[in-house]
């Protein structure tokens, strides 16, 4: 007589055990002991540093009052074949205008941006506390001790004592390099290192020793209409709901544009945020011109390591694609005071430099 089967609660049961030892046995017999998990790193990092590609192209820098834009620009050369780009703002850049970092250790802690640690371990994605709530996730494989082992043998491999323009060149090859899914390392000859970091305009000692660090660099500075900023920015942070402080930092960041436009010799270009959004094909037309890159379709869509993504804004109303919601922000979040307050403060500054944005086009680079 056949044994009675058990009933169909145990039965589950034990087919769930069953599946459960199964699985281990599958995870233990993949499971790598410490000297195998070392002896794999040691052979990514040879891999990596003997098919290095060297990241030495001169950099175009996005800088510009934050909540201008420059992000977008950004994700719009995302995938340009004859760019490098760094897909985040470049803290470093910024601290290597300041003063002389004099040796690795002084550069990588200048440099280094700890978000990436974050963003390499649960991916990237750009929310903003209650104002942009955008939830899918990028990977974003950059190791952080891969990188700087990189880094060190780099600048171990340097013949003389390395300034602030070798660390930097050492630290932009390392980053992009030990990103190990960059989908745009290799490919066409680059032509640009772009890069970007917001305010840089502000400080004079910065805005002098750009040249110095970047001789053959340029810089995209783009502005925007301070009403429709300041009802972006004061969302953005706190700091900025105060209305004379936020007029302030544009102005501050207008007014130091302005200085290093007459300095810099055509190799400053400033770039209407309104013409961006409202003409996107003329304007980046023009801009491919001036950097004497191919037009490509890809410069109309925002992308992130090749793959669309939304807009970074800070009223989560925007999608993949450029849009002229951001325009209309001053009408519906600004008051009459508010209004007339940005009129007496910045309208003087924004015409000059929208004027010298619309004319510029026809200047050949000196």
């Amino acid at each position: 007589m056949s044994p009675e089967r058990p009933p169909e609660p145990w039965r589950s049961r034990l087919s769930g055990l069953a599946n459960r030892r199964r699985r281990r046995r599958t995870t233990r017999s993949f499971r790598l002991g410490p000297l195998a998990v070392a002896a794999e790193y040691r052979h990514l990092l040879e891999a990596r540093l003997e098919g290095v590609v060297p990241v030495d192209q001169p950099l175009v820098l996005i800088t510009q009052a934050q909540r201008s834009g420059g992000t977008l620009l950004l994700r719009l050369l995302d995938g340009h074949p004859e760019c490098h780009v760094v897909p985040f703002q470049m803290r470093g850049v910024d601290e290597a205008l300041k003063y002389p970092l004099g040796d690795a250790e002084r550069a990588w802690a200048a440099f280094y941006d700890p978000k990436l640690a974050e963003r390499f371990r649960s991916g990237y994605r750009q929310p903003k506390r209650d104002v942009l709530r955008e939830e899918e996730r990028f990977s974003f494989l950059l190791p952080p001790g891969l990188q700087r082992a990189v880094f060190d043998e780099l600048v171990g491999r340097l013949d003389r004592p390395p300034g602030n323009r070798e660390l930097l060149r050492c630290y932009l090859t390392a980053y992009l390099n030990a990103w190990l899914d960059n989908r745009n390392l290799r490919g066409e000859t680059k032509r640009w290192v772009v890069g970007f970091e917001p305010g840089v305009a502000r400080g004079a000692a910065r805005r002098a020793r750009f040249p110095a660090l970047h001789p053959d660099g340029r810089v995209i500075s783009i502005v925007r209409d301070p009403w429709s900023w300041y009802a972006s920015a004061r969302r953005w942070e706190e700091r900025w709901q105060n209305r004379e402080q936020a007029i302030d930092h544009w102005c501050r960041v207008a007014v130091g544009t302005i200085k290093w436009r007459k300095k810099a010799l055509g190799r400053l270009c400033i770039l209407s945020f309104e013409d961006l959004l409202l003409r996107p094909e003329e304007t980046v037309r023009n801009l491919a011109g001036w950097l004497g890159i191919e037009v490509v379709p890809g410069l109309l869509e925002p992308t992130f390591n090749g793959l669309p993504i939304a807009a970074n804004t800070s009223f989560g109303d925007v999608a993949t694609e450029i849009s002229t919601k951001p325009l209309e922000r001053a009408q519906a979040e600004l008051d009459d005071d508010d209004v007339a307050y940005i009129e007496r403060r910045a309208r003087a500054l924004y015409d000059r430099l929208l004027k010298w944005a619309r004319g510029q086009w026809s200047r050949p680079v000196r």
